[in-house]
C-alpha cells in the first residue's frame, strides 16, 4: 500500500481519545444549556400566567364598572365551590365579562374539568383538571369567614377592607407554588415547611392585585397580622348580627 495514502487516512480519522474528548465537551455544553433552556421555558409560562390573570382582570374591571359600583367585589364562593343558582361561583359571574369559554365538567359531578385560557396557568400541570381553574379567589374565602361571623353586609365589608388595607392585596392568586420550584400539588410535608418562614421560602405565585388590577409576582401575605387587620376592617365596615 502507498505509504502516503496510509498517512492521509490516519490523519483524517479520530482517535479514541479525541472522540471521548469531543463527547465530553458536548455533554458539558448540554449540561450548561439544558438548565438555561428549562428556565427560559418556565419564564415563558410565567409570562403567560400573568397575561391570563390580566385578561381576567379586564373582565373584573367591567364587572366593577357595571355591577360593583366601582369597587365592590363579586359575592361568590371561592371559584367553583358551592356553585348553584342562588350561590354562584366566580366563573358563573364572570361569564358575561370574560370573552372566553367557561370551564365546565366533562359530565355532571365528574370532577374532571375542561378549561382554557385565561382560566388556567401553563405551569399548572394538574390542579385545573380537578377544579376548572388555576387560581384562588381570596375575597371569596374572606366572605365565607365573614358569613360565619355573622357579618351583615359581607360583600361591602370585604371589598372595603381590601380598599383601605395599607398594602395592595391580591384578588386572584396562583393556587399553588408551581413556578419555582415546580412540584405536584399537596406534596408539602408537616413541620418546619408549614411554618410562616417555610411558607415564605416556598411561596412563588402570581396574583391579580386589587386597585388597578395589574398582575405581578405576589408577595406572601397570609400571616396573622395581615389577616387580623382584614378581619378588623371587615367587622368595622360590615357590622355583625349580634346586639
Amino acid at each position: 500500500m502507498n505509504p502516503m495514502r496510509r498517512a492521509k487516512r490516519s490523519n483524517a480519522a479520530f482517535t479514541l481519545i479525541e472522540l471521548l474528548v469531543v463527547i465530553s465537551i458536548i455533554a458539558l455544553l448540554m449540561g450548561l444549556l439544558l438548565p438555561a433552556m428549562k428556565g427560559a421555558r418556565e419564564n415563558g409560562r410565567r409570562v403567560k400566567c400573568l397575561a391570563n390573570l390580566k385578561g381576567i382582570g379586564q373582565g373584573l374591571q367591567l364587572y366593577l364598572n357595571t355591577e360593583g359600583k366601582g369597587f365592590i367585589l363579586p359575592k361568590v364562593r371561592p371559584l367553583n365551590s358551592g356553585s348553584n343558582d342562588n350561590d354562584p361561583s366566580l366563573l358563573d359571574v364572570m361569564v358575561k365579562y370574560v370573552d372566553a369559554g367557561v370551564p365546565h365538567e366533562t359530565s355532571p359531578d365528574s370532577g374532571e374539568w375542561i378549561a382554557m385560557d385565561p382560566w388556567i396557568c401553563p405551569s399548572d400541570a394538574s390542579l385545573w383538571k380537578t377544579s376548572g381553574t388555576s387560581w384562588e379567589y381570596l375575597p371569596g374565602k374572606l366572605m365565607l369567614v365573614a358569613e360565619l361571623r355573622f357579618i351583615q353586609n359581607l360583600q361591602f365589608a370585604v371589598s372595603k377592607a381590601y380598599e383601605v388595607h395599607p398594602s395592595k392585596l391580591p384578588i386572584l392568586v396562583d393556587a399553588d407554588d408551581w413556578h419555582n420550584p415546580r412540584f405536584d400539588v399537596n406534596t408539602r410535608t408537616s413541620g418546619d415547611d408549614d411554618s410562616v418562614g417555610g411558607s415564605e421560602r416556598r411561596w412563588d405565585r402570581n396574583g391579580l392585585i386589587y386597585g388597578d388590577l395589574h398582575a405581578e409576582k405576589t408577595p406572601f401575605v397570609e400571616n396573622d397580622a395581615t389577616l387580623a387587620t382584614l378581619l378588623q376592617n371587615i367587622i368595622r365596615f360590615g357590622g355583625t348580627g349580634f346586639p
